[in-house]
């Protein structure tokens, strides 16, 4: 099966300026969330895009990394 390229559509920048600072921890939990999912995958040598992710379990890996980054950056 050939591997297809999806286009996307076309996003503005977004000015982090006027996030939250609980919103850019929330963001920095997701990236931490997706870099030990390819950590893993890298492990097992398997291709990201063959993983099954469950959405849930990365939800609760976000609420409770957000809540840990955000009381690091804000004690700093």
């Amino acid at each position: 099966m050939k591997h297809k390229t999806k286009t996307l559509p076309k996003v503005s920048n977004v000015d982090i300026n006027k996030l939250s600072l609980y919103e850019l921890c929330r963001w920095t939990a997701l990236e931490e969330a997706i870099n030990i999912i390819g950590e893993k995958c890298d492990d097992r040598n398997i291709d990201f895009e063959n993983v099954e992710l469950k959405p849930l379990d990365i939800l609760k890996y976000i609420d409770n990394a957000t809540d840990k980054i955000y009381e690091k950056v804000a004690t700093t």
